[in-house]
């Protein structure tokens, strides 16, 4: 399929035609979507996001990477920020060259960046979810509605276009200025290229919709979306680029504010010649010293919580700081009494989910927590509606807990289900 910028002229499309505006809310879908898709980076190293595409040194790409990271829960804009991704990607030493979320039991031979997204992280990004939903969760969601006139005349910014197995989120409708009719439409979508923005002319989109090749879905609570602009690194619908220098000579292997959990390994990528010592701040507190001799990995084992910062130096001068995040996770499961506890001192529970090791998860197993949950500690299990998912596939599900800090989101270590008991399960 052929597809064009939006932002360019194609389809026999003239300057007869304007742009739909869309609401307050459908404007933030709409450049979260465009973050995704206009989102440029120059990899250092080869980088293998899947089966389908592999980035190489020195390539100019546009478009975010495509990458099934439910295993670590490392969706960019979901769990992981641009910033964090992008300063992995400037470190050719960083997981993203390293590691890979397809090592078994993830995805057997399906390879994955540890850092990307997919379809339904990208709609659900745009749209602001709490939770992240897979794509065959969108037609049954509470909040969405198929809309009643399935054609492209009742098309509307950030609808949900849905099929079975992807879904793609509307960002763009030309009209025909004298009588109003539709004559294209924007989409933006992630596929195993990337995250690209597919116009397509109404009588075509039309034609799949008659067929049943597309449904559209609303979302009920768009107008509570928010959008924050990450001028820094992607510039979009009229916005102006803000300069951004990278740290050449140091940076966490996760990238710069990335995450880790207690009992992570925090390794530090130096490539500061001319160095002689790293110096680590915990809080505003000088906590370490390390002397260094040119290009090294530091291993920082067993850090307590806390916020860190560091940076090299010699008697002369001094590098910018890079920081991270030690997030304080602590998720028991109790199957005897139904119930899961949660609880952090510097990151807030945001869902519960079961899933497979791999995370895959059934179709609805996961809840979003409430303020009396999160002031609780705990749910019960049996007061939930993923109750009866889990009777049904207990066995090989496991309990996982998304915390949110102002870095990101971390996930506690799984904890088998159906072996939880009263005994305490530590998390990372």
């Amino acid at each position: 399929m052929a597809f064009v910028s939006f932002g360019q002229t194609g389809g026999g499309i003239s300057s007869d035609y304007v742009d739909d505006e869309g609401t307050p809310g459908a404007q933030c879908a709409v450049k979260k979507a465009h973050q995704m898709t206009d989102l440029e980076f120059v990899p250092l190293d080869t980088l293998i996001s899947n089966t389908k595409r592999t980035y190489q040194p020195g390539e100019n790409c546009k478009g975010l990477n495509y990458s099934f990271t439910s295993k670590t829960s490392y969706f960019v804009g979901y769990d992981v920020s641009f910033h964090t991704f992008l300063t992995a990607v400037h470190n050719p030493r960083s997981v993203l060259y390293t590691e890979s979320v397809s090592k078994s039991p993830c995805h057997g031979k399906t390879v994955a960046a540890y850092y990307g997204t997919i379809c339904s992280a990208l709609v659900s990004y745009a749209l602001g979810f709490s939770a992240y939903r897979r794509s065959y969760e969108f037609p049954s969601s509470d909040d969405l509605f198929p809309i009643e006139d399935q054609s492209v005349k009742s098309v509307q910014l950030a609808d949900v276009l849905w099929r079975s197995g992807h879904v793609a989120i509307v960002t763009g409708i030309k009209r025909n200025s004298k009588t109003g009719s539709v004559a294209s439409v924007e989409y933006c979508e992630a596929v195993e290229r990337g995250c690209r923005r597919v116009v397509r002319n109404a009588r075509d989109l039309n034609q799949n919709l008659k067929d049943g090749k597309w449904k559209i879905f609303r979302y009920k609570d768009l107008e509570k979306n928010t959008y924050t602009p990450v001028t820094e690194f992607v510039a979009v619908d009229g916005e102006q680029p803000t300069p951004f220098k990278y740290n050449d000579a140091l940076c966490p292997n996760r990238g710069d504010k990335s995450c880790y959990i207690t009992g992570d390994s925090v390794v530090l990528n130096v490539f500061g010649d001319g160095f002689d010592k790293t110096v680590i701040f915990r809080g505003s507190k000088k906590y370490y010293t390390i002397t260094i001799n040119g290009d090294t990995d530091i291993v920082l084992k067993d850090l307590p919580y806390g916020d860190y910062k560091a940076r090299l130096v010699n008697k002369r001068r001094k590098t910018d700081l890079v920081s991270w995040k030690v997030v304080d996770v602590h998720v028991d499961a109790n199957k005897d009494e139904n119930t899961i506890s949660f609880h952090s001192d510097n990151a807030t529970p945001i869902y519960l989910e079961f899933c497979t090791i791999a995370g895959v998860r059934p179709e609805w197993a996961w809840y979003v927590f409430n303020e009396e949950d999160v002031s609780n500690g705990f749910v019960k299990i049996s007061d939930l509606p993923l109750s009866e998912i889990l009777k049904e596939q207990e066995a090989s599900l496991y309990a996982r807990v998304h915390f949110d800090c102002e870095y990101g989101r971390v996930i506690n270590y799984p904890i088998l289900w159906k072996e939880a008991s009263k005994k305490s399960t530590k998390s990372k």
